[in-house]
């Protein structure tokens, strides 16, 4: 809500009976004194080309859950504020009491949008293919009946409308939904910028918790096997000041800029994202998983799999999948002591090579140890003992290419030494690795160069329940797809940057994960499409290869409005056959040719 800034003379009671109407104490500044967090409510005024400040008044003290105790000093100014509620909001102090406005609901009913379709002029045209097929497959895939029995009919509208948008544009800001809105076809009236981050702030975790419990049980009907999640973490920039989960100095792909990280999981049957949490720019991949863990404790999982790569290998990460009852396949480091004699066993054999050893399939050389795994379970007071299977594989490909590149090194690094030239760091550790100091100096040791050659080319996956070596490679690269929907958040759903305030943040991410849930379904789709054995020749040749061209080929499919004095309809363009045949494919229906 804005705040009127044009007042410059404080008075107090014109000032209360503002805080009353508005129901909001805006702008303020946090002051931190000695660890102890103060709102701070002020007024500047402009003076020729200088901003001088005209008053600021502590507001009260603001706790670690952003709720703020209001002042005596402050309450004795403004009495009427005595017994309400504050919450800290960005820079605004939002009230709620008996004295508040109460602000009218956010969601738009089905007359606002009625009334705003009566406002089209004759042969009006609204851009409806993308929001057509995005609107169809959330129908199909129950994420409309979930966000309805969460949200309620009116929220869910709003919100399924925002994620088609920022599905339909790669490049989408949360400010030009108006405008967008205004010429697309969509069951929610428009809603300025102001509104839509409203919507944002009005999204709590435990309606999210409610709602990703839903779209699990749906996932886990659909899927009567055993279920494999895949899960890693990515990192996302933000422009914003106020999001306290931001740090400095993390970033890959931007390092002035602060990060969130986002953990994320995903169905690899369905490709579909089941859960996501927001975390701290700090936060290493192990202690993400942590995270995970202590939330899966809401959520059903019992059957699941997780697929992860090797930064989640440690023995404690191990103790605490085991403890949660949690499967798991995940890449491990070679130098971890729970690999490194089951690696020094097989090494040489699986060089040999052989038949009892070869994964036609892959190209590859493998062997599997099969052990037990030791820990300690706070439940019974024992330790426990589970089944571990430890799978090694040799790439002869790879193990070639590593093989020449470190000799090409171990050269150049052998001259360097001989010249007696300064090392670099990792030169220095290569030294360490393959060269022993003598008298005469640094030389190169055969002894080292085979106890480090036997290991190249050479990679590790272990598994709580997979004791085949294929099946477990076959599930493990299938985690890609969890690659994918990072690059389709990013590239697709404008979630490279968090452009939003902190109080907006959760909604905003809640609204791209949405988005990522319809371009996924989108995709495998296609995929399915492509690969049904009864995809006849004539719209397999149709299926376009990628998402985001489909679906600006889309958006150029328009209705039309039509008025007359009893009644209005709206009629569609004609659909081109290739993109017929293309909703054919996927299990869309050609939309009715006119809507009334």
């Amino acid at each position: 809500m804005k705040t009127d800034t044009s007042q410059t003379n404080f008075d107090p009671s014109a000032q209360e009976n503002y805080f009353i109407k508005s129901g909001v104490i805006s702008p303020i500044f946090i002051k931190n004194n000695h660890g102890i967090r103060y709102a701070i409510f002020y007024r500047n005024k402009w003076e020729g080309s200088t901003c001088q400040k005209q008053f600021q008044k502590t507001v009260g003290r603001i706790f670690d859950d952003d709720s703020v105790e209001l002042g005596k000093k402050f309450l004795s100014q403004f009495p009427a504020l005595k017994d309400c509620k504050a919450t800290l909001s960005g820079r605004t102090i939002r009230l709620a009491g008996p004295n508040i406005a109460v602000l009218p609901p956010l969601e738009p009913m089905a007359q606002q949008r009625q009334a705003f379709f009566d406002e089209l002029d004759q042969n009006t045209r609204l851009s409806a293919g993308a929001s057509y097929v995005l609107w169809q497959i959330a129908q199909q895939n129950h994420l409309l009946t979930d966000l309805e029995d969460v949200f309620g009919k009116n929220r869910a509208a709003v919100l399924l409308s925002l994620a088609i948008f920022f599905a339909s544009d790669p490049g989408a800001v949360a400010s030009e939904f108006e405008i967008y809105s205004h010429h697309t076809w969509l069951p929610c009236s428009p809603l300025s910028s102001q509104e839509v981050s409203e919507v944002f702030q009005s999204i709590l975790n435990p309606e999210v918790m409610r709602f990703l419990h839903k779209r699990i049980q749906h996932s886990k009907s659909s899927e009567q096997n055993s279920l494999y999640w895949s899960f890693d973490t990515t990192s996302i920039s933000s422009y914003s000041e106020t999001i306290r989960k931001t740090a400095y100095g993390y970033s890959k792909e931007n390092p002035e800029l602060p990060q969130l990280n986002l953990g994320l999981i995903v169905s690899e049957n369905s490709g579909e994202p089941l859960y996501y949490k927001v975390l701290e720019g700090s936060i290493s991949d192990p202690l993400a998983l942590r995270q995970l863990l202590v939330d899966t404790a809401q959520l059903d999982t019992s059957n699941v799999s997780l697929v992860m790569d090797r930064a989640f290998s440690s023995p404690s990460l191990l103790d605490q999948l085991y403890k949660n009852n949690l499967g798991f396949i995940c890449g491990s480091k070679t130098n971890l002591n729970y690999c490194k004699s089951v690696i020094n066993s097989f090494a040489r054999e699986l060089q040999l090579g052989g038949v009892d050893t070869f994964l036609e399939e892959y190209g590859l050389q493998a062997k599997t140890s099969s052990t037990t795994w030791s820990y300690y379970d706070p439940s019974t007071g024992y330790r426990e003992r589970k089944p571990l299977y430890i799978h090694v594989y040799l790439d002869p490909f790879r193990a070639a290419g590593e093989r020449e590149t470190l000799l090409k090194k171990l050269k150049k690094l052998q001259k360097k030494i001989k010249a007696k030239s300064p090392l670099n760091k990792p030169e220095a550790d290569l030294r360490k690795q393959f060269f022993i100091k003598g008298s005469l100096g640094w030389a190169y040791d055969k002894e080292l160069w085979q106890q480090n050659e036997k290991l190249l080319g050479l990679f590790v996956l272990v598994s709580s329940s997979v004791s085949s070596a294929a099946e477990a490679l076959r599930i493990y690269r299938q985690r890609d797809i969890v690659e994918k929907n990072f690059n389709n958040l990013k590239e697709r759903c404008s979630g490279r940057r968090m452009r939003c305030q902190e109080s907006a943040l959760e909604g905003k991410v809640f609204v791209l994960f949405l988005s990522l849930i319809l371009l996924m379904n989108l995709k495998m789709r296609f995929h399915r499409a492509r690969e049904e054995e009864n995809c006849q020749e004539e719209k397999a040749k149709f299926l376009p290869d990628d998402v985001p061209d489909f679906l600006r080929s889309l958006s150029v499919i328009d209705v039309t409005s039509r008025k007359s004095e009893n009644n209005q309809f709206f009629y569609w363009d004609l659909i081109p056959k290739k993109i017929r045949l293309t909703l054919e494919a996927i299990g869309i229906k050609e939309p009715p040719r006119f809507i009334t």
